[in-house]
């Protein structure tokens, strides 16, 4: 598959006889900035993201001049394909999601990461599973003067305003993906009462969410 920074790529861990997928930045870098980056990555790969929710990190490097993030690898769609492809999850699956999810961004934190740009194709969703991936990458590469990619609706107000976020950023983004699980769509409700605006849900308690 591909993203807007780089191909991500399937391989083999002959070390440990495994498959991992391997996310490959195409980013226009001077040398230096480049070694920064691979240092970065490197320091996410060896945190101890371990996490049943978490597509752990394994290695970093350079690859053709290119830095390079290797993570476990997850055989499962991206949340946004899954919903395209059967719709919003019952509530109560919907919420085992969204806690499987919140663990994992506070196992991040704990390890000193946030994930600052959490969107549907970050979360891998098989039948009995999900997994997150990409955190602790949208820190890194603003640190090398890279703005991560603006993602509406999923963006937090303090992310569209250019201003400062700390993890209640990663939140936001998580209450919008749970949206999406729960009502097969993206929130579209603004303002400070957006919850009177939802609509109904099946064998859901509108009124307690």
């Amino acid at each position: 598959g591909a993203g807007t920074l780089g191909p991500v790529f399937r391989g083999h861990d002959t070390q440990r006889e495994r498959l991992v997928a391997v996310k490959v930045f195409k980013l226009d870098l001077k040398p230096e900035l480049t070694h920064v980056l691979v240092a970065g990555l490197e320091r996410i790969a060896s945190s101890g993201l371990a996490h049943p929710a978490i597509a752990t990190p394994l290695a970093a490097g350079l690859t053709g001049g290119s830095a390079y993030l290797a993570s476990d690898y997850i055989a499962a769609d991206s949340m946004d394909l899954a919903v395209r492809e059967f719709g919003a999850l019952l509530p109560a699956d919907a919420f085992q999601v969204g806690a499987r999810l919140a663990s994992a961004l506070d196992h991040a934190v704990a390890a000193g990461f946030t994930h600052g740009c959490l969107h549907p194709r970050d979360v891998l969703m098989s039948a009995r599973d999900a997994r997150l991936t990409g955190i602790g990458v949208g820190p890194l590469l603003a640190e090398i003067g890279i703005a991560p990619p603006v993602r509406r609706p999923y963006s937090a107000p303090e992310r569209l305003a250019g201003s400062a976020w700390d993890r209640r950023a990663d939140i936001f983004r998580l209450a919008a993906l749970v949206h999406e699980l729960l009502w097969g769509r993206r929130i579209s409700g603004v303002g400070a009462r957006p919850g009177d605006s939802l609509p109904a849900l099946p064998r859901g308690d509108l009124a307690a969410l």
